[in-house]
């Protein structure tokens, strides 16, 4: 519990920066002392309380025996309600009640907005989908063929562009809400008690944050459905293989429902099917599901290193050499050793991270040269690199003249004052796409990561305040600055022509959709923040750990985050976050519910 102590506490102190930057350092490792120690003994007591829960109700039981004493039916009852009954037989009837739950609730959204809720990155997507525009993967381009394909269809099917959008909305709609339904579906045969499982259901079904999502025709509803499902064939394979805490695979307490696919070859190919569709919606995909990969094959090596030593694999042990050369049965030794790392090759993960990064690498390469798309520009991936070194210009830091030049020949600083924004790097990408010379980078890319480096080693404080200014959203409680949630409840100006067409209700009717997500978003922002996704989140997976439950599910989340701290564009925009927040339902009950075998 100790390293989530110093995390929460090292978040509180870094997420207040402004006033942290007021106090000494002494003063400010005493804060962070103070704030460990008390999330210590939170995290140890909560600990507590879940592992002898049953023990202190049963002993408060025995006390006021006499006095008040729940019969056996009802002390059932409650177990169930609020606590775990036992693993449901499900079947694929009740994925389609939830589902359809979910869809029924975001149709009102639909309607009111019909065809759909269009941004400025669908507006570019949806040009070049129509040939209007020139092909670029700044916004996934597997996304965008998605968008062709549903704008082909429909307009072949109703021969009309605004019918032919609202089939690709009503598409993703449906898709949400079959992969919320799925989750729901998961969790109910799991066995979670019917209150948090009812809770579950209201979260996913009635919070208008779902459902906006799934309407606006963007890539975020895409990668979200993908990470989930990602998350959950993580969990399986983890289950299946008893790849992670050397839990025994018998246990049922992972995302391994759905009896269809129990099979360890399905499981393994759900595994790469999603994590390439994970990789090919959004940019930064990559790196979830290379960190996730990372961590399974690290634990099936771990599982193997037994095997290997006792079958005399000299990877591991380092053999050595006789004298005299080897004997008979140390040759077999080696030879079985290495049977053993070519079975090792051919095991799942292994076969499975391979063919994804491979397919990746050719959609990246090949395919999308031989479909005439450009690439990205070289800022596009650059956010974090250059707020710390305009924070640390701007800011007075130790600056050598070459360095300011190196600077200087990408960015022209005589206006960086008006462009410059340590919350959003877009103002200044911006700035640097029209006024500056980005191509230098590309064409000295080893200088300028040496300038960085450089400036950093002389500057790291301001390096420090640019990396929080860029993404204290994501792990700060409370933040100086609103969250981005939905944006503009109105279809922004497009060169299709479509404006909204709603279905119900009128622009002048009493009951405006737009007055109330306006308040819900306002309600947000009071109760919640992305931070406390984060919190919870870590706040989960300790208790997994002091459980020692699996912690495979939570695995996709925690890399979805390690990637906005590399490269968040927006120090605080929910839909970046959105699978973190998707996910709760799932990793609370993972960390806090029971599982079978436990009092």
């Amino acid at each position: 519990m100790l390293p989530f102590a110093f995390c929460y506490a090292f978040f509180i102190v870094l997420g207040d920066w402004q006033r942290s930057a007021m106090y000494s350092n002494a003063r400010n490792m005493g804060r962070l002392a103070l704030y460990t120690v008390i999330a210590w003994g939170v995290l140890l007591l909560l600990g507590f309380l879940l592992e002898n829960g049953s023990v202190l109700a049963a002993h408060l039981t025995v006390r006021f025996r006499g006095k008040f004493t729940l019969p056996a039916g009802a002390r059932k009852i409650f177990t169930v309600m609020f606590l775990k009954g036992s693993r449901r037989r499900g079947r694929w009837q009740v994925w389609l009640l939830f589902s359809l739950f979910c869809l029924l609730c975001y149709l009102p959204y639909f309607l009111m907005y019909y065809p759909t809720w269009f941004n400025n990155d669908a507006i570019w997507q949806m040009e070049q989908a129509l040939g209007m525009a020139a092909k670029s993967n700044h916004h996934p381009y597997f996304h965008t063929l998605i968008v062709k394909l549903f704008l082909k269809t429909g307009n072949f099917l109703f021969g009309d562009l605004t019918a032919a959008v609202a089939f690709y909305t009503f598409f993703q709609m449906a898709m949400t809400a079959a992969v919320f339904g799925f989750l729901l579906f998961l969790l109910y045969q799991r066995g979670t008690g019917l209150v948090w499982l009812i809770l579950a259901v209201c979260f996913y079904a009635l919070l208008p944050v779902n459902a906006m999502l799934s309407i606006c025709m963007g890539k975020d509803a895409w990668f979200t459905a993908a990470f989930l499902l990602f998350m959950w064939a993580v969990s399986a394979c983890a289950q299946a293989e008893g790849a992670v805490n050397g839990v025994e695979s018998g246990q049922a307490e992972g995302l391994s429902g759905f009896a269809g696919h129990k099979g360890a070859r399905g499981r393994w190919c759900w595994f790469a099917v999603t994590g390439l569709a994970v990789c090919l919606l959004r940019s930064n995909g990559i790196f979830v599901f290379l960190g996730t990969a990372v961590f399974m094959i690290l634990s099936a090596l771990w599982r193997k290193k037994t095997v290997w030593c006792e079958s005399g694999m000299t990877a591991w042990d380092g053999a050595t050499k006789r004298e005299g050369g080897a004997s008979a049965q140390d040759e077999t030794q080696r030879r079985e050793g290495r049977t053993g790392a070519v079975r090792w090759l051919r095991q799942p993960v292994f076969v499975s991270v391979v063919t994804v990064l491979v397919l990746y690498l050719l959609w990246q390469g090949p395919v999308l040269s031989a479909l005439h798309v450009e690439p990205p520009d070289t800022i596009e991936s650059l956010t974090m690199p250059t707020q710390h070194l305009l924070c640390a210009y701007q800011r007075g830091g130790c600056l050598t003249a070459e360095q300011i030049d190196m600077l200087e020949r990408v960015v022209p600083l005589a206006e960086i004052d008006e462009y410059y924004n340590p919350y959003l790097f877009d103002m200044t990408k911006n700035y640097i796409r029209q006024n500056g010379h980005q191509e230098v980078i590309a064409e000295n890319k080893g200088a300028y990561a040496k300038l960085w480096l450089m400036v950093g080693l002389r500057n790291p404080m301001l390096y420090l305040e640019g990396e929080i200014r860029q993404t204290a959203g994501y792990y700060a409680l409370h933040i100086p600055h609103e969250t981005y949630l939905y944006g503009d409840y109105f279809m922004v100006d497009n060169p299709f022509g479509i404006e909204n067409e709603r279905k119900l209700f009128t622009y002048d009717a009493s009951l405006a959709m737009g007055k109330f997500l306006k308040d819900f978003q306002e309600l947000y922002r009071r109760v919640w923040s992305l931070g406390a996704n984060t919190w919870l989140l870590l706040l989960a997976l300790a208790c997994a750990l002091y459980r020692r439950r699996r912690i495979a599910a939570f695995l996709p989340a925690l890399c979805l985050l390690g990637s906005l701290m590399l490269a968040t564009p927006v120090y605080n925009e929910f839909r970046y976050a959105n699978g973190v927040f998707a996910a709760l339902p799932v990793v609370i009950c993972f960390g806090l519910g029971k599982v079978d075998g436990e009092s």
